[in-house]
């Protein structure tokens, strides 16, 4: 049954909490009022307060997918496009709701998700969102009468991320596959005119010289980075970027070829990838590039399954404990840095931690994280807090209809 908010526990005790380099200290007690966290026996209050024992349970800040597309429910646009208005509505909220039930508290979508679709959505049952509206590539450039214009349509929306497409993808002849789709000065304009909205750039780039033009230009963000060079991991962290790799959905890809799901033309370009992606993580690691967790998802099958490329970022060569920083600090570090422009900014310095004053965000663990397998087995995730509401992973799972935003959360399982 579900329990009233005035009994949800406001506080844990006995919990293992995430440090700031990727461990945890010995358990403790963790308490939140208002949606901010206290830390420490301190954080206890005169009157008595539901408390959750958080004995044996490990408490993460929220994951963060910095590199989603929670507005597509199929790989082709083709097929996006005849799902229809209601039914994408429908999907969305599943995909949004299974998402936060994953333990994914916030995300950065990366096409797709306009103000229509989460319309509706409870707070409660999605999680914390930023949108770049629509990828802006050679097309969209081209419709609107050049990137610039096509820049400020995306910017009128109200979306705090541009989202450039600087090279071409998985369908990308060879002979093009890492050719620079817009100039540097088109990308650098791009940037200033996002500044000076309060906005900023992220960029889809595999490698090549639109890499080097987008650190230049000033990109908030790499998207993907496959073929990353030494020097260029060194420029983009000196210039302050974040690189945000997803590399399993190029291993899904592989998949879908081999089923015939898509053409075995793309095969040779998609292989070449999978096997160069690990080393442009570890050369941006190496460099000191900041990692954020993306997925780059867009299909039901894929959406709340976001913990799986925390493994794919540790057999790319990262340890758990980098991971763990790539998957909730970093890419929240970034957001906050977007935050202004979408109505929730945070300070950047508490940004992705559990810390007194920070956002009470986080996950509730039933394994140590830092095990191989842990964090991403299907019932590793205890429960969710979001915006210091306690939240049930298993109600959030059920692709019933949202309930209504005043409708209470269930007791902790």
């Amino acid at each position: 049954m579900p329990a009233a908010e005035s009994t949800m526990p406001t506080a844990a005790r006995g919990v293992r909490i995430l440090d700031d380099v990727g461990g945890f200290a010995p358990p403790g007690r963790v308490s939140w009022a208002g949606g901010r966290f206290a830390l420490g026996e301190g954080s206890a209050r005169a009157d008595p307060e539901p408390e959750l024992d958080g004995s044996g349970l490990w408490m993460i800040p929220g994951l963060v997918d910095a590199h989603l597309h929670a507005g597509w429910h199929a790989f082709d646009a083709a097929e996006r496009a005849r799902l229809g208005a209601e039914r994408t509505r429908r999907a969305t909220a599943d995909g949004l709701a299974r998402t936060l039930a994953s333990g994914v508290t916030s995300i950065r979508d990366a096409g797709g998700l306009d103000a229509g679709l989460l319309a509706g959505i409870p707070s409660t049952r999605r999680p914390r969102t930023q949108r770049s509206e629509r990828p802006l590539g050679p097309e969209e450039a081209e419709a609107a009468g050049g990137l610039g214009p096509a820049v400020e349509a995306v910017l009128a929306t109200g979306a705090p991320w541009v989202k450039i497409i600087a090279t071409r993808g998985v369908a990308a002849p060879p002979e093009l596959a890492l050719d620079p789709i817009f100039a540097r000065s088109e990308l650098a304009d791009a940037v200033r005119r996002a500044a000076a909205a309060g906005a900023r750039v992220m960029v889809h780039a595999w490698g090549g010289r639109a890499i080097d033009d987008a650190i230049a230009a000033g990109a908030a963000s790499l998207e993907h980075g496959i073929f990353l060079t030494d020097a260029q991991a060194a420029a983009a962290a000196e210039a302050g970027l974040v690189l945000v790799p997803t590399l399993r959905i190029y291993r899904l890809v592989q998949r879908m070829i081999a089923a015939g799901a898509l053409p075995a033309a793309f095969r040779a370009r998609v292989d070449d990838a999978v096997a160069a992606h690990p080393r442009a993580v570890r050369r941006a690691r190496d460099a000191g590039l900041p990692i954020a967790l993306g997925t780059d998802y867009g299909t039901p099958e894929q959406h709340g399954t976001g913990r799986l490329e925390f493994d794919a970022l540790v057999d790319a060569g990262l340890t758990p404990e980098e991971a763990l920083i790539a998957a909730t600090r970093t890419g929240a570090r970034m957001l906050a840095g977007a935050g202004a422009r979408s109505g929730a900014p945070r300070a950047d310095e508490l940004a992705g931690r559990i810390a007194d004053g920070a956002d009470a965000d986080a996950v509730i663990l039933r394994r140590d994280p830092r095990e191989p397998g842990a964090l991403s087995a299907p019932d590793a995730v205890a429960a969710v807090l979001l915006d210091g509401r306690l939240l049930d992973p298993a109600e959030l799972a059920d692709p019933a209809e949202p309930t209504p935003e005043s409708a209470p959360e269930r007791t902790f399982p």
